[in-house]
């Protein structure tokens, strides 16, 4: 269940902002600070100290920077003549890696790692990496879609390197020139171990590579020759490509065994911690290699990867165990044959989003999905989307480059705010159509999304020159209502501009020009925050607002009109309500928790899809005479805690006829019928588990063992006297305590004791019924049997020393029955305990008991431990109080003076052999003998410990402050 406090966010309502489109930041025109790669996976890692750093457009290679500002938007250098294959971001500056022909042959390429700190003058060459035949320069870092730094501690960086002499292998730099070498030859000569998929846990670096043959293994170094070495895993076993992902200070990997072929595996860089998480495809691979780019998308929670299970491919996710390794969509949801890279995906926090097609270029058939890592949290957002690409979340929406569907341009920003309906063209940045052919829409084009400072920006063109900028957009779905009749599905009542989808967080103000009015269909929410006095209307029936995470009311919040407020969680989680409001209609699709506050409903309160209103310590209030609580599935309110179900007028003149309370604990349904045929008054029904002796008010005590069924119900009148109630409790066969005959079921109402009704079968065949009638007072409700009695309760437990060699155990009971034996157990440490006696049971009313404990063995402990085990006939059992006692005495021994700045003196040195003076962070500074006195005077000023050993060879410490 998710818990978010978000109340203190309403403070933000005291001001609204105006309403904000994207903006321009910098117009670029043409120049070289347009971005040369449209392809969004280079924004994923090109983050270093809130700069970004891109290849602008030109040659030679353009090193480009911009902090989302119109003068933080600048070429900052020509770093030759290559393209900028890969940004690694490092402690202090930004790796850019180049790869460029070489200058001694026109078929061969040469690498150079360039570092930058965002300005022209730190902005140097490193290292040129030359590669002789090959049509491109083999330096390996990571996944540029890696979120992490996965070859990167500190400033040092390893990655394939290579040399004439050794070929491609294990390399490292530091940043500089002579920083820069081989770590290890690991295929020894000109050969190729072609080091890949680097992976950092805590202070070591693991990778693969290929030290005999094609079989690619797992290795790990620290930097040194001899420090790099192969990880022995059990044969036969290789690793499959250079993808790797990392959850829970694991690695997450493809590799391949001749038994089960293709299969995902973990690492924690031990032989042992290395074994194949799941065999998804027994009869096969389950490893796709067109999707190979999708694989191994990562959060600090979860691994995503496509699989193929044997029968069709699905998406998957792991946290490093294979209990947490889940197939999350059904094996017919989709066919995730055309799941591509970085650009078709991005991972948050919050999960997965990947666009899937059903072959490579359809276009106009790609669907979207979202995971948050759960069965239940993975879904189809929305289907029949046309080249959507460039995939960036966004304030928990998602944000991409698509077209209409069927357009043949017309690619413009895209948002979803978590469904179908909320899945749509956000802004025409180029409006208009050209002429060749004739009346095609223009396209901006939007591309390399990225996200700083709460702010979203993306490049794109226009339809007026300059033809190419940067923009920036600030979401804000803070309701504004400049728009007569505050439509909420008008863009221009919301200060984003856009209307809110199903995960964003929505901010509702009193005094708004236009109250916010919700027709037409569904609004959505993520999170509604609602200032003091805040109202939405909802006008008609057929209205709704679906509330996604949670509600957080100010106070006196209202939804007016006959529309309907909709809990309902896409990932089937809890959405919580933390302050109450009002509304005509209230349906609760998924689980929904009343943290605060009452709600009140006037018309209907729908529970659907075996959904629990949690109501804690709240009230939830019918008002009025005619509303009502509609149910389907085994759906109903759990009045977990002290909260309520409140309804109104049951009575004369008021609701007449049996009124269902339909509550329940969270493991049990149990529903009131309640008939008044006397005054019209207000009832409140909750239910709790367990039955008890006595009550003070709504508080139990003296639990019930047997003979009755294990729930309370409390039912109360809003002011006493004038009514005349018959009332029916339903439990379940699982409620019912041992001993427990339904044929002879009694009625109990307490007041001051059980006052029990005569004696009848219960009705029904489970689950159970039963009535009473007349009632005109209101209190604690049970069903029981007339010989329901108290289970044994523990008068007292004493433990005291009786004689050098003895303990003492004493105890005193009330309302033996059916009870067995006592047995006594002893601990030396309050934590594992022993059985040491035992002793029969008396079963009388009241009963006094004494057993000697023989602790001669002992008398070098200083403390013990003593508890009581009640054991019933048939085998249950509870536990007494646990006693202390100490059974030693330690000599008494301090220090003075204390504080001290020379020397300090210990009273009782005798008792001790051996002093050791500790400092505050528990590092030993001196040891030596005991002795009348010590000079402290060396010591710095501070707090210290003495930790005195002494003869009996037990310990004490001590407190000492330096001056």
């Amino acid at each position: 269940m998710k818990k978010i406090v978000l109340l203190p966010l309403l403070l933000l309502f005291s001001s609204i902002c105006h309403a904000q489109s994207p903006a321009v930041v910098k117009a670029l025109a043409s120049t070289v600070m347009v971005p040369n790669d449209k392809d969004q996976e280079g924004w994923k890692n090109n983050e270093w100290n809130g700069l970004f750093f891109y290849q602008g457009t030109g040659s030679p290679t353009k090193l480009c920077v911009t902090d989302g500002t119109n003068t933080g938007t600048q070429f900052l250098l020509d770093i030759g003549s290559g393209t900028v294959v890969a940004t690694i971001p490092a402690q202090d500056f930004m790796y850019v890696i180049t790869n460029r022909l070489a200058s001694f042959s026109p078929f061969a390429y040469e690498a150079q790692i360039w570092k930058s700190n965002g300005t022209a003058a730190g902005t140097s060459l490193v290292y040129t990496m030359p590669q002789a035949g090959i049509s491109n320069a083999n330096l390996w870092t990571s996944d540029r879609d890696a979120k992490k730094n996965l070859s990167v501690m500190g400033n040092t960086m390893f990655f394939s390197g290579y040399d004439a002499a050794n070929g491609n292998e294990l390399w490292m730099t530091d940043g500089t020139a002579a920083g820069t070498h081989i770590v290890k030859d690991i295929k020894s000569g000109t050969g190729n171990s072609s080091p890949m998929a680097f992976c950092k846990i805590g202070t070591t670096v693991f990778f693969t590579c290929m030290e005999t043959g094609l079989e690619r293994k797992l290795w790990k170094t620290d930097g040194t020759d001899a420090g790099t070495v192969q990880i022995p895993v059990a044969e036969p076993f290789f690793i499959l490509d250079n993808a790797v992902g990392m959850v829970n200070d694991k690695m997450i990997f493809y590799a391949h065994n001749t038994v089960d072929g293709y299969e995902p595996y973990v690492s924690d860089g031990t032989a042992a911690g290395t074994f194949m998480l799941a065999n998804i495809n027994p009869s096969g691979n389950s490893w796709l290699s067109v999707s190979q780019n999708a694989h191994l998308k990562f959060n600090s929670k979860h691994v995503f990867f496509i699989a193929n299970n044997g029968t069709a491919n699905a998406l998957w996710r792991t946290d490093g165990t294979s209990a947490g390794t889940l197939q999350l969509t059904t094996n017919a949801q989709a066919v995730f044959s055309g799941v591509s890279g970085g650009s078709y995906t991005d991972v948050d926090e919050t999960g997965l989003w990947m666009i899937e097609y059903n072959s490579i270029g359809a276009g106009n058939n790609e669907k979207l999905y979202r995971s948050d890592g759960s069965v239940a949290g993975t879904y189809q957002v929305a289907s029949g989307l046309s080249y959507a690409q460039y995939l960036k979340i966004y304030k928990g929406a998602l944000w991409m480059a698509a077209r209409n569907t069927g357009a043949a341009a017309n690619t413009e920003p895209w948002r979803s705010g978590g469904n179908a309906a909320t899945t749509n063209k956000a802004f025409e940045i180029a409006p208009g159509t050209s002429g060749s052919p004739l009346f095609t829409p223009i396209s901006a084009n939007p591309f390399g999304f990225f996200v700083k400072s709460g702010k979203l920006y993306f490049f794109a063109s226009s339809n007026a020159a300059p033809d190419r900028n940067l923009y920036q957009y600030s979401g804000d779905f803070t309701f504004n209502g400049s728009v007569a009749g505050g439509n909420w599905k008008d863009s221009a009542n919301w200060n984003g501009l856009l209307p809110p989808g199903i995960t964003d967080s929505v901010y509702v103000n009193a005094g708004t020009p236009n109250a916010p009015s919700i027709a037409g269909g569904n609004a959505y929410a993520g999170t509604l925050l609602t200032g003091s006095n805040a109202t939405v209307n909802i006008p008609a029936g057929t209205d709704s607002l679906i509330v996604n995470t949670s509600i957080a009311a100010a106070g006196n919040n209202s939804f007016t009109g006959n529309g309907v407020v909709a809990l309902r969680n896409i990932a089937a989680d809890t959405v919580e309500i933390y302050n109450g409001f009002s509304a005509a209609n209230l349906a609760v699709q998924t689980h929904a928790s009343v943290a605060a506050g009452t709600v009140s409903i006037s018309n209907n309160l729908n529970l659907v899809n075996n959904s629990q209103l949690i109501v804690n310590s709240s009230t939830v209030v019918l008002t009025g005479t005619t509303s009502a609580i509609t149910q389907s599935g085994n759906s109903y309110i759990t009045t977990n805690g002290t909260g309520k179900l409140t309804i109104e007028n049951i009575g004369a003149a008021g609701r007449t006829g049996a009124v269902h309370f339909p509550v329940g604990t969270s493991a049990d349904y149990n529903p009131v019928l309640i008939t008044n045929t006397g005054t019209a008054d207000n009832f409140s029904v909750r239910v709790q588990p367990q039955i008890f002796a006595s009550y003070t008010g709504e508080t139990g005590t003296g639990v019930y063992s047997s003979n009755a069924v294990n729930s309370t119900w409390f039912i109360t009148e809003a002011v006493a006297g004038g009514s005349n109630a018959d009332i029916t409790l339903q439990w379940n066969a699982a409620q019912e305590l041992p001993g427990f005959n339904r044929g002879n079921s009694q009625f109990a109402h307490y007041n001051g004791s059980w006052q029990l009704n005569s004696a009848a079968a219960a009705a029904g065949t489970g689950p159970y019924t039963f009535s009473g009638t007349g009632i005109t007072s209101f209190s604690p409700f049970g069903i029981l049997n007339n010989n329901a009695v108290l289970p044994l309760r523990f008068v007292s437990f004493t433990a005291q020393k009786c004689g050098n060699n003895s303990v003492c155990l004493n105890w005193q009971t009330a309302s033996e029955l059916n009870v067995s034996h006592f047995i006594i157990e002893r601990s030396t440490d309050g934590n594992i305990f022993a059985a040491v006696a035992d002793k029969q049971a008396g079963n009388l009313a009241s009963s006094s008991y004494t057993v000697a404990d023989d602790i001669s063995p002992l008398l070098n402990k200083t403390t013990l431990y003593y508890r009581l085990k009640q054991v019933d006939v048939n085998g249950s059992f509870t536990y007494s109080h646990t006693e202390r006692i100490n059974i030693s005495q330690q000599p008494y021994i301090s220090i003075y003076p204390n504080p001290a700045a020379g020397k300090i003196y210990i009273a009782g040195y005798g008792n001790a052999k051996w002093v050791e003076i500790f400092d505050a962070n528990g590092k030993k500074i001196t040891a030596m003998p005991a002795s009348p006195d010590i000079d402290v005077s060396p010591l710095a000023t501070g707090v210290y410990v003495l930790k005195l050993v002494l003869k009996s060879g037990t310990t004490q410490q001590l407190k000492l402050i330096k001056q």
